[in-house]
C-alpha cells in the first residue's frame, strides 16, 4: 500500500499550515484512507463493495434481504455450492438419519422378538416411548426458534404413532382398533392446533395426511364404503374449517390427494346394495365441492370445489353399469345437486383461476354422465343432455351479462352448450343419418349466429365441432355407398353432403354479420376455402366411382381440371391469392394424374377425352396468367 500523496513523508513532521489548508487536507486523507480500506473489503466481500464505496448516509442500513431457497428453486435460480450444501445438510441428513435409526431399531427389535425377549407389550410400549421422545425433542427445538427442524421431528412421531397404533390394535389386538384409531386422530389434531398456532404449513399438511391415514393403518377388517367416506369427508371438512391461510399450497395439494385417496379405496370395497350404492363415490366428490365452498378460504373457493367434481368422475366411472338399475327420478335428483355444484363453483369469481376454462367445458360431463347412464332410451338420453344445455346457456346469459361480464368466460360456457348440444343431435338422431347430418349442420349454424357478437374465440370450437361432425358423417355416408351402383348426386348420401354443404354457408354467413372474435378468427378466405373445399371433396366422392370404373377415371381428372381452373378465376374476380394457388395446384395436380393414370382407362375414346378435357383446361389456366404484371397487381 502506497503512502498517501502529499508534501511530506509519513516519518516527516508536518509542515505548520494554517486552519483552512489543514483541515483540506486531512479531509483528503481521510478520503483516501476510507477508499483504501473499501478496496480491501470489496476483495473479501465482492457482493457489498459499490455499498462500502457510498457515503454513509447514502448506505443501507439493513443488510440485503435473501430470497429464500423454496423461492429461488421456483423462480429457476442458479443455487451456489453454499446454498446445495445447506440443502443437503438441513434435509438429507435428517431424513437418512431417521431412515438408518428406524433400521437399527427394527434389527433389534427382530433379534428381540427372534429370542422371546420381546413381548407385544413391551414392544408397543417401546415404540410409544420412541414417540413421546421424539414429539419432546421436536417441541424443545421449537421453542429454540428451530421451527423447521422441530415440526420435521414431530412428523416422525405421529409416524412412529401410527405404526404404535397398528401394532396395538390390529397386529396384536391389545387395544379395539377403535381406540387406536382415536389415538392417531388426538395426536393428528393436536398437530394441527400447534401448526395453526405456530403457522406452519409443513406441520400441518402432516397432521391432515396422518389423521387420513389413520383408517387404513388401524382397521383390520374391510369396513363399508360408506363408513370410510364419512370419516374421510369429515377430516377434509375439518381441515377446510381450520386452514385460512390462501398461500399454503400444499395443505391445498394434500386436501385434493386425500379425497382422490379416498374414493379410489371406497371405489375399491364391495358396492352396497342400498339406493346410494352407485353414487356414493360421486356424492362424495360432491359434497366436498360444496363444503369447499362453504367453508374454504376465499382464494380456495375458486380452484378446491373444482378439484373435487374432477375427483367425483371416479365415481362415475364405478357406478355407470349399476346406475341403469337404479330409478331414473333418483339418478335425476343426484345429477341435479351435482350439475348445482358444478355451477356454483364456476360461477366463483377469484384470484386463482387455473384450468378454468377447462372445468368450465368439462365438470357439466361429469355431472351429466349420472342420469344419462339412468336413461333407457335415446329420446330420454337426448333429453337430460338437453337440460344440461340449458344450465350451460343460462351461465353463457350469466356471465355475458351485467356490469361485471367477463367475455372469456361467457365463452367458454357457449362452448360446453355446443358441445353438449352435439351429443343431444346424437342421441336424438343417429339412427337416421340424414337427419343426423341435418340436425348437426342446423346446430352448428345456431352456435355460430349466437357466438357473432362474442369477443372470445372459444364458442368457434363449438361452431367447428358440430359443423365438422356434420361434413365428416356426409363424407362417411358417400363413402359408403357401394361402387358404380350410383347415380351422382342422386342419393340419400348426396342429400347429406348437400345438408352439410348449407350448414357450413349458413354458419359463415352468421359469422360474418356480426363483430365478434370468431368472425374474425374465421375471416373470408377462410370461410370461402372452407366451403369450397367441402364442395371439391363432394364433387369427387360423386364422380369417382360413378357408372363404370373407365367412365369414372374420366370424370374425376376432368373434375380436377374444371376445379382447379373454378379456383383461380374465383381467386381472381374476389381478390383472393390463397385461391388462386389452390386452383393452380389442384390443376397441375390433375395434369400428373392425366399424365400417369389415364393412360390405364381401356375405351380410347374416354381416354382421349381425358386428355383433351385436361389439356383444355390447362390452356384456360395458362390464359388466365398470361398477364404477369397484371396478375401481380391482383396478388
Amino acid at each position: 500500500m502506497s503512502p498517501p500523496d502529499g508534501p511530506h513523508s509519513l516519518n516527516e513532521p508536518p509542515r505548520p499550515r494554517d486552519g483552512a489548508e489543514g483541515f483540506a487536507s486531512l479531509a483528503a486523507e481521510v478520503a483516501a484512507l476510507r477508499a483504501e480500506v473499501a478496496d480491501l473489503r470489496a476483495m473479501i466481500r465482492p457482493s457489498r463493495a459499490e455499498a462500502l464505496r457510498r457515503p454513509p448516509n447514502e448506505r443501507d442500513t439493513a443488510p440485503p434481504a435473501r430470497a429464500s431457497m423454496s423461492n429461488r428453486m421456483h423462480s429457476g435460480a442458479a443455487i451456489s455450492g453454499v446454498e446445495l450444501e445447506s440443502l443437503v445438510g438441513r434435509y438429507a441428513t435428517v431424513a437418512f438419519a431417521a431412515l438408518i435409526l428406524l433400521m437399527a431399531v427394527g434389527a433389534v427389535i427382530k433379534m428381540a422378538v427372534e429370542r422371546g425377549m420381546l413381548t407385544p407389550e413391551v414392544r408397543v410400549m417401546a415404540g410409544a416411548g420412541a414417540a413421546a421422545a421424539l414429539a419432546g425433542a421436536g417441541l424443545f427445538f421449537r421453542r429454540r426458534g428451530e421451527v423447521r427442524y422441530g415440526g420435521m421431528l414431530l412428523a416422525l412421531a405421529l409416524a412412529v404413532v401410527d405404526v404404535v397404533a397398528w401394532g396395538a390394535g390390529p397386529r396384536f389386538h391389545l387395544i379395539p382398533t377403535g381406540a387406536a384409531l382415536l389415538i392417531v386422530d388426538a395426536v393428528a389434531i393436536a398437530l394441527a392446533a400447534l401448526a395453526l398456532r405456530d403457522e406452519s404449513e409443513f406441520l400441518f399438511a402432516v397432521s391432515i395426511a396422518g389423521a387420513l391415514s389413520a383408517p387404513f393403518v388401524t382397521s383390520d377388517v374391510g369396513g363399508t364404503a360408506l363408513a370410510l367416506l364419512l370419516y374421510g369427508g369429515t377430516v377434509l371438512a375439518g381441515a377446510l374449517r381450520a386452514a385460512r391461510d390462501p398461500e399454503w399450497t400444499g395443505a391445498f395439494a394434500v386436501l385434493v390427494i386425500g379425497a382422490l385417496g379416498y374414493a379410489l379405496a371406497a371405489a375399491a370395497l364391495p358396492m352396497s346394495a342400498a339406493w346410494y350404492g352407485p353414487y356414493l363415490v360421486a356424492m362424495f366428490g360432491g359434497t366436498c365441492a360444496a363444503g369447499a365452498l362453504v367453508l374454504g378460504a376465499p382464494e380456495w373457493r375458486g380452484e378446491l370445489p373444482r378439484a373435487y367434481l374432477a375427483v367425483a368422475l371416479i365415481g362415475v366411472v364405478v357406478g355407470w353399469d349399476a346406475i341403469p338399475q337404479r330409478p331414473l327420478t333418483t339418478t335425476m335428483a343426484v345429477g341435479l345437486a351435482m350439475a348445482a355444484v358444478t355451477y356454483a363453483a364456476l360461477l366463483v369469481r377469484g384470484v386463482r383461476t387455473r384450468l378454468w376454462t377447462a372445468s368450465a367445458v368439462l365438470l357439466p360431463l361429469v355431472s351429466v354422465s349420472l342420469p344419462y347412464a339412468g336413461a333407457r332410451s335415446g329420446a330420454s338420453e337426448g333429453a337430460v343432455i338437453a337440460l344440461w344445455v340449458v344450465f350451460a346457456l343460462t351461465a353463457w346469459r350469466v356471465e355475458g351479462g351485467g356490469a361485471r361480464s367477463d367475455e372469456e368466460r361467457a365463452g367458454a360456457h357457449l362452448l360446453s352448450a355446443g358441445v353438449l348440444g352435439c351429443f343431444v343431435v346424437t342421441a336424438w338422431l343417429w339412427s337416421e343419418p340424414l337427419l343426423f347430418v341435418a340436425g348437426l349442420a342446423t346446430w352448428g349454424v345456431v352456435l355460430a349466429g349466437l357466438s357473432r357478437d362474442a369477443q372470445s374465440s372459444l364458442p368457434l370450437a363449438g361452431v367447428v365441432l358440430a359443423i365438422g361432425a356434420a361434413a365428416l358423417s356426409a363424407v362417411d355416408q358417400l363413402v359408403s355407398r357401394a361402387a358404380y351402383s350410383y347415380v351422382p348426386f342422386a342419393t340419400r348420401s348426396s342429400a347429406s353432403a348437400l345438408a352439410a354443404a348449407t350448414g357450413i354457408a349458413l354458419a359463415a354467413l352468421a359469422l360474418a354479420a356480426g363483430r365478434g372474435r370468431a368472425g374474425a378468427l374465421a375471416d373470408r378466405p377462410v370461410r370461402l376455402g372452407v366451403l369450397i373445399g367441402f364442395l371439391i371433396v363432394w364433387g369427387r366422392m360423386e364422380v369417382a366411382r360413378a357408372f363404370s370404373p373407365d367412365l369414372g377415371a374420366f370424370l374425376l381428372t376432368s373434375y380436377y381440371a374444371a376445379c382447379g381452373v373454378g379456383l383461380i378465376v374465383a381467386g381472381r374476380q374476389l381478390g383472393i391469392g390463397r385461391l388462386r394457388v389452390a386452383g393452380l395446384g389442384l390443376a397441375m395436380y390433375a395434369a400428373v394424374k392425366a399424365l400417369i393414370e389415364v393412360t390405364d382407362i381401356g375405351a380410347i375414346l374416354l381416354r382421349v377425352g381425358a386428355y383433351a378435357a385436361v389439356g383444355v383446361f390447362l390452356l384456360g389456366a395458362g390464359y388466365l396468367y398470361r398477364d404477369r404484371e397484371k396478375e401481380t397487381a391482383l396478388g
